[in-house]
């Protein structure tokens, strides 16, 4: 899983994996993070990359159920396509 940098406009981190040979980008949004640190505020760009790569095998299942079709579990339903936000 690479971060691809930071989604201003729709406030979430860009997020790529590799899945059946093809990368696959989703969104993680902030408000995401904030509630999965604990606090309402938003987290620092290093505990945002620190967060996704400790928690990368969960959102690459999260990301594998929306490709499929299925709602992935709480609390990975945050992660969407760009364009479902």
């Amino acid at each position: 899983m690479d971060v691809l940098g930071k989604n201003k406009t729709a406030e979430a981190y860009r997020v790529s994996v590799e899945i059946d040979g093809r990368a696959v980008v989703r969104l993680v949004p902030d408000a995401f993070l904030s509630s999965e640190h604990g606090r309402g505020a938003r987290v620092s760009h290093t505990e945002a990359y620190e967060w996704i790569a400790a928690n990368r095998h969960d959102l690459t299942d999260a990301i594998r159920a929306r490709l499929a079709g299925q709602q992935p579990r709480a609390p990975y339903r945050a992660v969407v396509l760009e364009q479902e936000r």
